[in-house]
Parts: C-alpha cells; sequence; structure tokens
C-alpha cells in the first residue's frame, strides 16, 4: 500500500468556502484496486454546520491544489470527514515517490 499525506489550509466544498480552516488530505493507493482511496479531515476555527450530502471540493494547501467529488460522512460542526467519490485531480501516481 501507498499513502500521501498533505496539509490543508484552504477548502471550499461546492463553492462554499471554509471559514478558517487546517485539515489533513490523505492518499492511498492499494494493490487490490487501480482506483485512488482519499480522505479529507478539516478542522474549523468556528462552527461551521454542513450538511451529510456529496460535494465538489477544492482542496489548497503549500503542496498544491486539488480537485475532487467527496462525501461528507461525519461532522460536529468543527471536524468535517469527506470520503472522496471518485479522482482527485491534481494528484498523480508520481506523487507517492516524492
Amino acid at each position: 500500500m501507498q499513502h500521501r499525506s498533505y496539509f490543508v489550509d484552504e477548502v471550499s466544498a461546492s463553492g462554499v468556502a471554509f471559514p478558517a480552516v487546517g485539515g489533513k488530505l490523505l492518499v492511498v493507493r492499494r494493490p487490490e484496486s487501480p482506483a485512488l482511496d482519499w480522505e479529507l479531515v478539516v478542522q474549523t476555527e468556528r462552527h461551521h454546520p454542513v450538511d451529510q450530502a456529496p460535494y465538489d471540493l477544492s482542496i489548497t494547501g503549500p503542496d498544491g491544489t486539488f480537485n475532487g467529488s467527496a462525501i461528507l460522512v461525519r461532522s460536529d460542526g468543527h471536524s468535517h470527514v469527506f470520503r472522496g467519490a471518485g479522482d482527485l485531480d491534481g494528484f498523480s501516481d508520481a506523487d507517492f515517490r516524492a
């Protein structure tokens, strides 16, 4: 299994920016599947309610910008967990070797 994680400092979900964020994007390639698995965990400074639904995410951090569709699987208003539901634009297999 290969994996890579990225620090995240800006996130928008279907065009709506999250307030003051920090978080981590984790990308995984499993030997049994050609598709990438990815997950985004975002913490917001203030309470930011988000409906449990699919979103088009734009994720920015020091290592670049990533875009992809994901589903919000958990949220307590401050910590939000999105599970990737398809490709992650901005990521390539070469990034596993970086």
